[in-house]
């Protein structure tokens, strides 16, 4: 399965942030080409792929039962034309058409319309929010990983927020706008090619399956366990493309993308790039998530069904993280348990965000102050759960409560230990006290945690009173 090589780790951080979504598992796909996945995981090696210019050859790989057939797709007449005019100067625009054309002919259909493509200035990119919410809409997120002892008290969110935006120097799909190419990328060397490749590809299956696509999920918390998944589809495959363009290259341009790519991702060249090592855990599974893992997804499918089980994916996208982390899951289609229903209401409070926070995050949570295997290993019993996050402004105190569900009674337990644990560590809470089937910790900061047969629940809050409050309203007795 694609991972991350330990080359491209900062202490416990991946250096991967400059590729942002899809970059973040580029060096890794990279390291995979030529190679699709085996039912067990490993990798198997492909011989003779060939990208014929406008006739796309699918083959099974070795281990595809032989019941599998090859398959031959001839591309229909391109349907782009030139009647929208681009924001690039002359000399790229035929660069672009080209990659245009190549990503047709290695995915074996056309793009309905012609996508935009234009120039943005890194300024406009973090002022607009086009990577993610813009930093104003955000404002909370500092406050949520201080609470949890993700950020240091007192680090300068802007200027952190900042340095994540500026290091996104890379083409990028951003709809409505289109495709984005910053002002100093240009011209595109061989590896900005090689992420134009990409984000064309989202462009392409944004075009064709529309409903499928959801633009924002980065390092905000806001989009859902959804949108995160179905967003891996999109990035799984623009990264299964780049590997076919990149195996239609020789060794010499191949060679030179492994070192532009290896050069645009040192922190040594960048002093931005070395702030990224302070990012909470969660931000970094996020990041990474849609790319690496989406990779795993589209993989499978393509070494089970070619482009054509793609499609169908697009049709039946994935609902939850953790049938992207678990393929058998996508496969059975598991759905995710859906515990009772809550509203917490607190005065001088508003809800930021709720819906599903999924295994995904959990994972994310746990592994900040853990051992990452570890952390896995306890979020990967999730089944389901629900969440709602409030915050006061003024006074910038947050609530996070949750309530979730788990596969059986070993990953409830395995969930209420590394709860305990991200409190313990995380949290300024002080001894805990326990009443019945809950334990409440009350300190500078406050949490209470239950476990009941099938449910477990939980309360962090900035503030004790805030906290109680919510606790009682989802039903746990304190007295």
């Amino acid at each position: 399965m694609i991972k991350v090589p330990s080359q491209t780790v900062i202490g416990n951080q991946p250096r991967l942030f400059v590729m942002a979504v899809l970059g973040t598992t580029l060096l890794a796909g990279l390291s995979g080409c030529g190679s699709q996945v085996s039912d067990d995981g490993s990798a198997s090696s492909v011989t003779d792929t060939t990208v014929p210019p406008t006739v796309t050859t699918t083959r099974p790989p070795p281990n595809v039962p032989s019941s599998s057939t090859t398959t031959t797709t001839t591309l229909p007449p391109t349907t782009t034309t030139t009647t929208v005019l681009w924001d690039l100067p002359d000399p790229y625009v035929d660069q672009v058409e080209a990659l245009i054309g190549t990503v047709e002919s290695l995915r074996g259909r056309s793009f309905l319309f012609r996508p935009w493509v234009g120039r943005v200035s890194i300024e406009e990119m973090v002022a607009g929010g086009i990577e993610a919410a813009p930093l104003d809409e955000r404002d909370y997120m500092k406050d949520f990983f201080e609470l949890l002892g993700m950020l240091a008290s007192g680090t300068d969110w802007e200027t952190l927020y900042s340095a994540l935006e500026d290091s996104f120097v890379r083409p990028i799909y951003a709809p409505p706008e289109g495709v984005l190419i910053p002002d100093r990328s240009l011209p595109l060397d061989e590896y900005g090619s090689l992420l134009l490749v990409g984000e064309l590809t989202k462009a392409l299956a944004h075009q064709h399956h529309p409903d499928s696509y959801h633009p924002e999920v980065d390092l905000d918390l806001d989009g859902g366990d959804q949108a995160l998944a179905r967003r891996a589809l999109h990035e799984g495959e623009a990264v299964l493309v780049q590997t076919l363009y990149l195996e239609s290259l020789g060794e010499d341009r191949t060679a030179l993308i492994y070192e532009q790519a290896a050069a645009a991702t040192d922190p040594g060249s960048d002093p931005d790039l070395s702030a990224l090592a302070n990012v909470p855990r969660l931000a970094v599974e996020e990041r990474v998530f849609p790319g690496q893992d989406g990779a795993n997804l589209a993989f499978d499918l393509y070494r089970r069904g070619g482009f054509a089980a793609l499609d169908q994916a697009f049709e039946r996208p994935p609902d939850t993280t953790e049938q992207v982390l678990h393929l058998e899951k996508y496969r059975a289609q598991e759905p995710a348990a859906r515990p009772n229903p809550f509203r917490v209401v607190l005065g001088g409070y508003e809800t930021v965000e709720d819906g599903t926070w999924g295994e995904l995050r959990w994972r994310g949570l746990f592994s900040h102050h853990g051992d990452p295997v570890s952390a896995a290993r306890s979020a990967e019993g999730w089944g389901g759960d629900l969440y709602q996050l409030l915050w006061e402004p003024d006074s910038r105190n947050l609530v996070f409560a949750a309530r979730l569900t788990a596969d059986s009674f070993q990953d409830e337990s395995e969930y209420n230990a590394a709860i305990r644990n991200l409190v313990r560590e995380g949290m300024d809470v002080g001894d805990s006290r326990v009443i019945d089937t809950t334990t409440e910790w009350v300190g500078a900061d406050y949490a209470m945690l239950s476990w009941d047969i099938g449910v477990l629940t939980l309360v962090v809050a900035s503030d004790t009173e805030a906290g109680q409050l919510a606790a009682a309203q989802l039903g746990i007795n304190l007295q």
